[in-house]
């Protein structure tokens, strides 16, 4: 329950940690104030209360008795006021508070004066508590709570509750700083594998992180190195078996048996075959490296099919002209030809086609009617030499490195190459791309 609850980014962890701290201190602080923990004491607060009632007594005693009305009103507050008349049940036990605040207001308004508390009836008929005093020429002063003192001020709650606000913000904006350096090490770390040569981190931002950067800079420049010397290794193998093929191929030539000289021209043409496609495999990626430019697809596929056509096998092609993509332009014709191969050798009515969808991205499918894979092989065709075909027959064996070639360039050309059998029979290879 707790892991479900629990976000899995790092981003929202530490988002909710932090808010949690903050919104907890908030909620404090918003306590101690209302209960006014460090506001003044009752007995500071009670004796400013009784000098401000004083004051207003002796304001009223030194008056006329026909401006003191004019005065009752200056004199008022939000929660109580003064109001000229008698009556009202005086209150025989009050709490030793209220009779120490008595006493204490007695003492400043002086001698013939007098201070009591008094119930009485409000308008609506609700049971009051109230002061009762007489001025100095006997005249009786009710004064009347009209509403409970409050120690907080009503906008209080209010400025707590944009400051909440404001606090969630800068949150938000404190972690999105803290987190942003982790999402570039991801993005990086995601396209390390189709990008050896990019561009290094910024080693900057906390130490930490800097630290993470610079260690995953290194790390890309060894794998770079890396493999450089895989490819020099494999590009020199290469070049040094051509040549004994070569003379062997030559040599084949003067045997007399007809049929032992096409098996062995066969197998040097397939050992051939397997040396270029090993090296295509190896420096697959290094070649397309930054050099992608604004292709004109229908165009592409277009002279491709014409190829094939000119060599005696026709294709089906549809799609929308003036698509363009930012590719590498041969990088992807190796891609197509590579499927096509795979549909002409495998199936037959070999079809390509252009489809663009809405979401700003570009599929081409290249489907045929053929056998098909079983569905436990879709994703293992892709390995190198991992082949359907157990025979190692040349016209249907191959080599076992098409696809896997394929699906290098598609990974550095940075789309997608997945493989699904048709209703009916048949395999499709759909490659999608961002525009």
């Amino acid at each position: 329950m707790v892991a479900r609850v629990w976000p899995d980014s790092l981003f929202r962890r530490l988002a909710i940690i932090l808010f949690a701290g903050l919104l907890a201190a908030h909620v404090l602080s918003f306590g101690l104030v209302a209960l006014n923990v460090f506001g003044p004491s009752n007995e500071s607060s009670d004796d400013y209360f009784m000098r401000y009632i004083a004051t207003a007594v002796a304001i009223l005693d030194r008056v006329k008795p026909e401006e003191r009305p004019a005065w009752l009103d200056r004199l008022g507050r939000p929660t109580y006021r003064y109001v000229i008349r008698d009556g009202g049940e005086i209150e025989t036990a009050p709490p030793k508070r209220r009779q120490e605040n008595l006493a204490r207001l007695r003492a400043m308004v002086g001698e013939g004066h007098d201070a009591k508390t008094v119930f009485y009836l409000d308008p609506l008929n609700r049971r009051r508590l109230g002061w009762l005093l007489h001025l100095k020429d006997g005249t009786p002063l009710m004064l009347e709570f009209t509403a409970r003192r409050t120690v907080s001020s009503p906008w209080l709650p209010t400025a707590l509750a944009v400051q909440l606000c404001l606090l969630a913000f800068f949150t938000w904006v404190a972690v999105k700083l803290a987190t942003q350096p982790l999402a570039r090490l991801e993005r990086a770390a995601n396209s390390l594998g189709s990008d050896l040569r990019r561009e290094p981190l910024p080693e900057d931002g906390p130490k930490e992180v800097a630290r993470a950067a610079a260690a995953f800079n290194a790390m890309q420049r060894r794998i770079a190195e890396q493999a450089v010397e895989r490819i020099q290794i494999l590009a020199g193998i290469s070049r040094r078996l051509q040549t004994p093929i070569t003379r062997m191929r030559l040599r084949a030539d003067f045997l007399g048996d007809r049929d032992v000289r096409e098996k062995l021209q066969g197998d040097l043409q397939e050992m051939q075959t397997l040396v270029k496609e090993g090296l295509t495999l190896a420096r697959g990626r290094d070649e397309i490296g930054k050099q992608r430019c604004q292709t004109d697809l229908h165009a592409l596929i277009d002279s491709i099919v014409c190829d094939y056509s000119d060599a005696g096998k026709p294709l089906r092609f549809s799609g929308e002209r003036g698509v363009t993509i930012l590719t590498h332009p041969q990088g992807l014709r190796r891609i197509l030809i590579n499927l096509i191969d795979n549909g002409l050798k495998f199936g037959e009515d070999v079809e390509v086609a252009i489809d663009t969808q809405p979401s700003n991205r570009i599929a081409i499918t290249v489907s045929d009617r053929g056998p098909g894979i079983p569905d436990e092989h879709l994703k293992s065709v892709f390995l190198p030499f991992y082949r359907v075909e157990a025979s190692r027959n040349r016209e249907t064996g191959g080599t076992g490195l098409g696809l896997a070639i394929a699906q290098q360039l598609v990974s550095a050309l940075r789309g997608t190459l997945t493989l699904a059998n048709r209703d009916g029979g048949g395999l499709e290879a759909r490659l999608e791309f961002s525009r």
